[in-house]
C-alpha cells in the first residue's frame, strides 16, 4: 500500500484506522459554555500536536485502552471539550459550546514504519497531517467534535499521539495545560480533577463594538456553516491590505536552530529575546523569496503573562508590527529590535471589530499577515507517559491564510529551539534553499 506525498514522492502509510468516542465519567447536567469575542475571532484555526514517543517498557505497557481510562475523569475537569457547538434562535446572539458530553473522538492506528525513519524522513512535508484527524467544525456544527485524539503504532513499538483543538475553546497555552493534564491522570489517575467553571458573558470585559479593522487581520465570507478558511474564495480587502487571491495550498516544514546559532545572531549589539531574533530571520528569509512583493506588516501572537484564571480562553495578545524600509535591506538586529519594541498591540481591537456594529463578522488571524506565534514558554515536554517524556514534540496550525504563519517552540533537545514553517507549498523549497545551512539545520 503506497501513497504520494506533497512531492509526488512515495511516503509512509498510516492505516488501520478505529474510531471511538470517549465521555466525562460523570454527567455533567445543563451546562453551557459562552464564546468570548475572541474566542470567536479564531474560530476558522485549529491546532494540531504531534508527541513521539519512542519504544520502552512503558511505552510497550501502556495499551490504548489503558491511555483512554485516564481521560473519563479528565473530561468531568474539561467537559467543555466534550461539548458541542450551537447557534442562539436569536439573531446576532453570539454561539455558545453546549456542554452535552458528547465525547471527545478517539482514533487508532498504524504506520508501516519506524519511528526514526519517520523522523528522518527529510523531504516530507506536514507530516502531522497523517498523524492528527484533520477535522473542522461544521457543516453540521452540533455534531462536530472539538477535540480529536490519535494514537499511531511504528512499526518499532515507538508511539505518536495526536491531538486537534478547536482554536475557538482556547490558544496554545490552553491546550498544552489541558493535554498535559490527561497524562498527569495517566500517572496517578485518583488526582484530585476539580472542574472547571463554564464562561459566561457577563463575567467578561468586551470592548465597545466597532466596524474598523485592526491590521492584523482579514475578513472572510464563509459558504455554509463550515468553520473553515474557504480555499475557493478571495479574502475581503480589510484596512491597507491589497486584495488578496483564493488560499494556496499551505504546507507545513519545521527547522531547528541551535542556541549557539541564535547566540551569533544577537551578537549585533541589541539585546532581544529568542522568539524575535528567529521570527526577524525567518521574516527576511520569506521576504526574499517573495521579491517584489512587499512584507512590510506582520501579525506577532504571544502569550498574555498577565492571564486571568480561566482554564479555557482564547487569551493570547495580538499584535502587528510595521516598518517603512524594505525588509530585505534591514539587518536582522533591526527587525527583531522592531518586533521587540515596536509592535501596536491590537488584541482588544480584534475583540471590538469580530463583534462589530453591524453583527458579528469571520476572521482570519493567522496568515491575514505573516504571522508569528511565540510559544517558547509552554511546556510542550510536559506530556509524560508515567516517566517518560516525548523523544519530540511539533505544533502546526491549520486554517492559515496565504501570507504564512511561523510558530516557534521549545526543540527537542535543550540546546535548540523548534520553528515550524505554514506557507503555500510553492514557497517552502524556496525558503529552503535561501536559508543558511550554517544557522538552521533541519528537523
Amino acid at each position: 500500500m503506497v501513497v504520494e506525498d506533497n512531492n509526488n514522492r512515495s511516503a509512509p502509510v498510516v492505516y488501520g484506522h478505529k474510531q471511538s468516542t470517549v465521555v466525562p465519567a460523570h454527567m455533567t447536567g445543563e451546562v453551557n459554555h459562552d464564546l468570548t469575542n475572541m474566542d470567536l475571532a479564531m474560530k476558522l484555526h485549529y491546532l494540531r500536536g504531534v508527541y513521539y514517543f519512542k519504544k520502552s517498557d512503558i511505552v510497550d505497557s501502556l495499551t490504548v485502552f489503558k491511555m483512554k481510562e485516564p481521560m473519563f475523569f479528565w473530561l468531568d475537569m474539561y467537559y467543555q471539550i466534550s461539548g458541542r457547538i450551537r447557534r442562539p434562535e436569536e439573531a446576532g446572539s453570539q454561539p455558545f459550546v453546549k456542554c452535552n458530553d458528547c465525547g471527545v473522538r478517539i482514533a487508532e492506528a498504524k504506520c508501516n514504519v519506524t519511528l526514526d525513519e519517520w523522523l528522518g524522513d527529510k523531504e516530507l512535508l506536514s507530516r502531522w497531517k497523517y498523524l492528527v484527524p484533520s477535522k473542522v467544525l461544521g457543516p453540521q456544527l452540533f455534531f462536530s467534535p472539538l477535540t480529536y485524539v490519535q494514537f499511531t503504532k511504528f512499526t518499532c513499538g515507538g508511539l505518536a499521539i495526536g491531538l486537534s483543538w478547536s482554536h475557538v475553546i482556547g490558544d496554545p497555552q490552553t491546550a498544552v495545560s489541558c493535554f498535559n493534564k490527561w497524562s498527569q491522570l495517566l500517572q496517578d489517575i485518583k488526582a484530585p480533577c476539580k472542574p472547571i467553571p463554564p464562561n459566561k458573558l457577563e463575567n467578561n470585559n468586551i470592548s465597545s463594538p466597532c466596524d474598523v479593522a485592526p491590521s492584523s487581520v482579514k475578513e472572510v465570507e464563509l459558504p455554509g456553516d463550515i468553520w473553515v478558511l474557504p480555499s475557493d474564495s478571495k479574502l475581503e480587502t480589510i484596512g491597507n491590505h491589497s486584495e488578496g487571491n483564493c488560499n494556496s495550498t499551505m504546507a507545513t516544514y519545521s527547522f531547528q536552530i541551535k542556541d549557539q546559532k541564535i547566540k551569533q545572531l544577537q551578537s549585533g549589539g541589541s539585546q532581544v529575546g529568542d522568539f524575535e531574533i528567529i521570527s526577524a530571520l525567518l521574516w527576511k528569509t520569506i521576504a526574499k523569496v517573495r521579491e517584489g512583493k512587499e512584507l512590510n506588516t506582520v501579525t506577532i501572537c504571544k502569550n498574555n503573562p498577565a492571564r486571568s484564571n480561566k482554564n479555557l480562553s482564547n487569551e493570547q495578545s495580538i499584535s502587528s508590527v510595521k516598518i517603512d524600509s524594505a525588509v530585505t535591506k534591514l539587518d536582522l538586529s533591526e527587525l527583531a529590535m522592531a518586533i521587540s519594541k515596536h509592535a501596536t498591540n491590537e488584541t482588544h481591537v480584534v475583540e471590538a471589530f469580530v463583534g462589530g456594529e453591524n453583527g458579528f463578522k469571520d476572521l482570519v488571524v493567522y496568515g491575514a499577515n505573516l504571522t508569528f506565534v511565540d510559544m517558547l514558554d509552554l511546556d510542550l515536554y510536559g506530556l509524560m507517559l508515567k516517566d517518560q517524556k516525548p523523544a519530540n514534540v511539533e505544533y502546526a496550525i491549520d486554517g492559515v491564510g496565504e501570507e504564512g504563519a511561523v510558530l516557534i517552540m521549545q526543540g527537542n533537545e535543550n540546546d535548540a529551539k523548534l520553528a515550524v514553517l505554514v506557507l503555500p507549498e510553492n514557497e517552502l523549497q524556496k525558503v529552503r534553499e535561501v536559508l543558511d545551512s550554517s544557522v538552521l539545520s533541519i528537523n
